[in-house]
C-alpha cells in the first residue's frame, strides 16, 4: 500500500477514533468491538471518499466518522448492541429521488467482536448542462432552467395535475450556459424562461411613452414546445450527465398589461391589493406566474412583459379578516390589451356549527375550522374560524367556489349539510351569498391498523403506504406512510373508516410516491385492498413491492 494512502487511512481512522471517545467516555467504559467497512457508488461502484458515517443505537451518543480514498470507515471501542450504520455526500442522495441509500443498516455486535466487510452504497444523482442562445446564436444571460415533473397543485386538489420544479432551477451565465447538478434518476421536463424586457424598433415617441414596444423571449419547454403536451421529456441516468441540452430562444413581443382594482372595501384597498395573472393552462400555473401589486392611492396596475395567449386574472385584498376577492378571464392578442378593471367583491358571512357523533368526545375548545379551495387558486387567503365551546363558527368572506373544509379537531368529518342539504365531506359548492348554515358532524371512533411486511430483511429499512382507494379521496390528506427498522412491523394510527389500499416498498422514503395521485393509483394492482370500520382495529400482511416491481409500474403510468 503506498505510504500516502497509509498515512491518510491511519488519520482517518484516528479521527473517527476521536470523533467517539468523548461521549462513551461520558457514559460509561468503552468495549472491545469494531465495525468496519466501505461506502460505495451504487451506479459506478467505485469507493467513496470523503463520505460521513453515522453510527447510532446502542452509543451513548450518535458517532461519525468520514472515509478514506479507498471509501474505508471504520468504528472502534463499541461495547455489544444493536447498531445503526448510514452515509453522506454531497452530490449523492438526490432530495427528489425516489430511493435514497441504503438508510440505516443494522449491525448485531457481540461482545468484543470485531465485524467487518460492512457495506453501504450512495446513489449517485445525475446532471444536465446546456445553452440558451437566441436566434441569431448568442448567449442569453439570467434564463432560468428548470427540471420539472408532474405533482399535484396544493395538498388539498382535487387531484389536479401541475408541473413542479424538482429544485430552484438555475440561471444561465453570461455566455448561456447552465448545469442542473444532482438530479435524482427518472423523466423530466426542461423548461427555460428568459424573464426580461427588451427593446424594439420602432418610431419617434417621448420618453417613457406607454405605446413604446418591447419583446421578450418566449418561455418554453425543451425542444421548442410551449407547453407540455407537445413537449420532449428527457431521461436521467444515475451517476450520468445530459450534455449539450440546448434551447433556441425567439423574440415575441411584449405588452404591458394595465389596469385598476375597484370594489370591495375602501380599507383594503388602501392596504394594497395583490394582482396575479397567470396562464389558463394549469399545468403552467407555477412556472409563468406574475403578482404585482395594486398602488395604494391609485388602485392601478401594470404587469410585464405579457406575451400573446389565455390568462387568468386574479385580484385580493383583506381587512379585518375579511377577503376581497375577484377573477376574470383575459386574452392577450397581437395588438397591446386595452387597460381593463377588476372589481373586488365581498364572501358571503357563513354559519355553521361542528358535532360529535356521541357525547364521549373531546373538547372543542381552541378548534379550527378551514376551508381549502379547490378550484380556485393555491395562494389565495383561505376563509378560517375558530370553533367556540359550544361548536359554533362563522367563517367570513366565503367567496362562490368548491372547497373543502378541514377541521383543526380530534376525529373525521362523518357528514356535512348546507342549508340542510347533504354534501359530500371530500368537497362540495358554496353558491354566492350562502348564508347556510353548514353543519359538521365529526366521527369520533378512528381506526388502527397493523401492517405485517413479509419477508422484511432485518438490516434494513422498509416502509408501507396506505391510501383510500377511492381516487376522488386522494390528495385530501388521508394518505400515509411508515418506516421500520430491523422489523417487519408498521402501525397506522387514528385512520378514519373506510376502504384502503397498502403497500409496501423496500425503501425507506415514501415521500415522493405519496406526493404523486397517479403513481398510488398505478401501485393499486400491487397493493392489499382493506376495510377500516369505526373504532375498529385491522391487521394485514403484505409482500414487499421491490424496486424493479415499482419502477416498472410507475414508468407505465408516465
Amino acid at each position: 500500500m503506498p505510504r500516502a494512502l497509509c498515512i491518510c487511512l491511519l488519520a482517518c481512522t484516528a479521527m473517527a477514533q476521536r470523533i467517539q471517545r468523548a461521549p462513551q467516555e461520558s457514559s460509561g467504559p468503552t468495549g472491545a468491538g469494531a465495525i468496519e467497512g466501505t461506502v460505495f457508488d451504487t451506479a459506478s461502484h467505485a469507493p467513496l471518499g470523503k463520505a460521513q458515517v453515522m453510527l447510532t443505537g446502542s452509543a451513548p451518543l450518535p458517532l461519525t466518522a468520514v472515509t478514506d480514498a479507498g471509501g474505508r470507515f471504520a468504528f472502534r471501542d463499541l461495547a455489544a448492541g444493536s447498531y445503526w450504520l448510514n452515509a453522506s455526500k454531497p452530490g449523492y442522495n438526490p432530495p427528489q429521488a425516489l430511493f435514497g441509500p441504503e438508510a440505516n443498516i443494522g449491525v448485531e455486535l457481540g461482545d468484543a467482536e470485531q465485524k467487518k466487510g460492512v457495506e453501504i452504497g450512495l446513489p449517485p444523482g445525475g446532471a444536465i448542462d446546456g445553452r440558451v442562445v437566441n436566434e441569431e446564436g448568442v448567449p442569453v444571460r439570467g434564463c432560468r432552467v428548470t427540471a420539472l415533473q408532474p405533482g399535484s397543485e396544493h395538498a388539498y386538489g382535487q387531484n389536479r395535475r401541475s408541473l413542479r420544479g424538482v429544485d430552484g432551477g438555475t440561471a444561465t451565465n453570461d455566455r448561456g450556459e447552465y448545469r442542473l447538478a444532482a438530479v435524482a434518476p427518472g423523466r423530466y421536463h426542461l423548461f427555460a424562461n428568459c424573464h426580461t424586457e427588451l427593446p424594439a424598433a420602432h418610431p419617434l415617441l417621448p420618453r417613457g411613452d406607454p405605446r413604446t414596444p418591447h419583446e421578450t423571449y418566449l418561455p418554453q419547454f425543451y425542444g421548442g414546445a410551449p407547453d407540455p403536451a407537445t413537449a420532449s421529456r428527457l431521461t436521467v441516468v444515475a451517476g450520468a450527465s445530459l450534455e449539450n441540452v440546448d434551447f433556441q430562444v425567439t423574440r415575441v413581443p411584449a405588452f404591458s398589461l394595465r389596469g385598476s382594482v375597484t370594489g370591495g372595501d375602501a380599507e383594503a384597498l388602501a392596504n394594497g391589493a395583490n394582482v396575479m395573472l397567470f396562464p389558463a393552462n394549469r399545468e403552467m400555473r407555477r412556472l409563468t406566474l406574475s403578482s404585482v401589486g395594486a398602488n395604494p392611492q391609485s388602485h392601478e396596475f401594470q404587469i410585464q412583459p405579457v406575451v400573446a395567449g389565455s390568462y387568468v386574472l386574479v385580484a385580493f385584498a383583506t381587512h379585518d379578516g375579511r377577503v376581497f376577492a375577484a377573477e376574470r378571464s383575459v386574452e392577450v392578442g397581437a395588438a397591446p390589451p386595452e387597460p381593463l378593471e377588476i372589481s373586488l367583491q365581498s364572501g358571503a358571512d357563513l354559519k355553521g356549527t361542528v358535532e360529535f357523533d356521541s357525547d364521549d368526545h373531546p373538547p372543542l375548545e381552541n378548534g379550527q375550522i378551514l376551508l381549502a379551495p379547490m378550484d380556485g387558486p393555491f395562494f389565495m387567503p383561505q376563509p378560517h374560524a375558530q370553533v367556540e365551546k359550544d361548536g359554533a363558527f362563522i367563517l367570513t368572506g366565503v367567496l362562490p367556489g368548491r372547497w373543502r373544509p378541514i377541521v383543526s379537531a380530534p376525529g373525521y368529518a362523518k357528514s356535512i349539510s348546507v342549508a340542510g342539504q347533504p354534501v359530500s365531506p371530500d368537497g362540495f359548492e358554496i353558491a354566492a351569498g350562502a348564508a347556510g348554515p353548514l353543519r359538521i358532524v365529526m366521527g369520533s371512533k378512528l381506526a388502527d391498523v397493523h401492517v405485517e411486511v413479509a419477508g422484511a430483511p432485518a438490516d434494513r429499512q422498509i416502509s408501507a403506504v396506505i391510501f383510500p382507494e377511492d381516487a376522488g379521496c386522494l390528495g385530501a390528506g388521508l394518505e400515509r406512510g411508515g418506516s421500520a427498522m430491523g422489523t417487519g412491523r408498521i402501525e397506522f394510527g387514528a385512520m378514519p373508516p373506510g376502504r384502503y389500499r397498502v403497500f409496501a416498498i423496500d425503501g425507506p422514503d415514501p415521500w415522493p410516491i405519496l406526493q404523486r395521485p397517479e403513481w398510488l393509483q398505478a401501485l393499486a394492482s400491487h397493493s392489499t385492498a382493506i376495510d377500516l370500520p369505526e373504532g375498529g382495529r385491522v391487521s394485514t400482511t403484505v409482500e414487499i413491492t421491490t424496486r424493479e416491481e415499482l419502477m416498472r409500474a410507475l414508468g407505465d403510468s408516465e
